[in-house]
């Protein structure tokens, strides 16, 4: 079973009784947000987060992130994991690029063709 959700938005689930994590919103250790998890010691069927296997006996649990049930670590294995988000996080990055050096080209040929209009009114002989 998918542990309990939990997190804004309930976009995360539960790793551990402090452990809250997910791909968009990182990892919550022992905060209100990991609150609802500590119920999960309750449950009677033990439940599976995360993604792929890492660390010692953790799970990815967010972009980066590497979770067991008591903690959590970085673990560039786990960068693979959420390459759809990352993917999209580096697109949104460069559009932004792309936005501000599209301005930039925009003023320079506006520059380019007031040069021309005054060269045009002031022939050179």
């Amino acid at each position: 079973a998918l542990c309990m959700p939990c997190g804004p938005g309930n976009r995360g689930n539960c790793f551990g009784p402090g452990i809250c994590c997910g791909a968009e919103l990182g990892c919550y250790l022992g905060t209100a947000e990991t609150q609802r998890c500590a119920e999960e010691d309750y449950l009677p069927s033990p439940c599976q987060a995360g993604g792929q296997p890492c660390g010692s006996g953790g799970r990815c649990a967010a972009p980066g992130i590497c979770c067991t049930a008591e903690t959590c670590a970085m673990d560039g294995s786990c960068l693979d994991e959420g390459s759809d988000g990352a993917q999209e996080a580096a697109e949104k990055n460069l559009t932004v690029l792309d936005g501000s050096a599209g301005d930039l080209l925009l003023k320079l040929m506006h520059l380019a063709n007031r040069q021309q209009q005054q060269q045009g009114k002031h022939p050179l002989l």
